[in-house]
């Protein structure tokens, strides 16, 4: 049997076309993320919206509206169209109105603030958490997981692109010789998690073994990242990935 994924439950239910729309999409909001690109402009979560809504119709008033057809404008009558549709209420009320409040807050931001004081940041956080859980929401329905493996799934979903690694014939290499091992090896995780050992000394091209098992370990102790068979990035070495990866960005080192 093969991995369940995200993708694979979604394009089950609605098909290919529509699982790739939504998933690119939501990758997108992500990756603009965590580079701190939080104006609307750039954390454009549109596509995403436009995306469940098709769902929303798919589930709740079949057929959906194909993606060269345009939707109507997202208002509060569609909001009660929804709503008195047969259907689970998740499909009817609770996903609907989430995304009318990301939409809002997308159509509604980024111009007119007060001096210096701009909540692009707070409004890019909301939009992610938004969407997130969306797209937990659909995932769960349609796959009839419970919410801890449906949030497995999702967390799987995004593999961020970093302009630091270059991939070739299937090895990944940071482009910044100045980094230490331990910091190739958070923004290697940051990237994709969790890595093989193998994979991490290969893409590193650490000499001694037994030296990098020990940064391994030592990481695996400052809670940056769980050492078992493979190295998976915790909540905590994320932030410190980040970090790295914009010092690399504004100073080149």
């Amino acid at each position: 049997m093969s991995k369940l994924t995200a993708f694979s439950v979604l394009e089950n239910k609605y098909g290919l076309e529509l699982a790739t729309k939504t998933l690119d999409a939501y990758k997108e909001i992500e990756e603009n993320y965590f580079l701190e690109k939080w104006k609307p402009s750039e954390l454009d979560a549109g596509h995403f919206v436009e995306c469940v809504r098709r769902i929303i119709e798919w589930e709740l008033c079949p057929p959906h509206t194909d993606f060269s057809s345009k939707l109507s404008n997202f208002s509060d009558n569609i909001l009660k169209s929804y709503e008195q549709k047969q259907g689970n209420e998740s499909f009817r009320m609770l996903i609907p109105r989430t995304l009318k409040s990301v939409y809002n807050i997308r159509n509604k931001r980024g111009v007119g603030h007060i001096k210096d004081i701009s909540p692009n940041r707070m409004d890019a956080t909301f939009i992610l958490f938004s969407v997130k859980w969306v797209l937990a929401e659909i995932v769960r329905l349609a796959s009839n997981l419970s919410i801890p493996e449906t949030q497995i799934l999702i967390d799987d979903i995004v593999e961020r692109k970093l302009d630091i690694i270059w991939k070739h014939n299937g090895t990944s290499r940071i482009l910044y010789n100045k980094l230490v091992a331990k910091e190739q090896i958070l923004i290697l995780l940051y990237e994709t998690s969790p890595l093989s050992v193998n994979s991490l000394i290969n893409s590193i091209e650490y000499k001694n073994k037994s030296t990098f098992e020990k940064i391994l370990k030592k990481m695996h102790t400052e809670r940056l990242i769980e050492y078992k068979n493979d190295c998976t990035l915790s909540p905590k070495g994320i932030i410190e990935a980040e970090l790295i990866v914009k010092r690399v960005k504004e100073t080149g080192k």
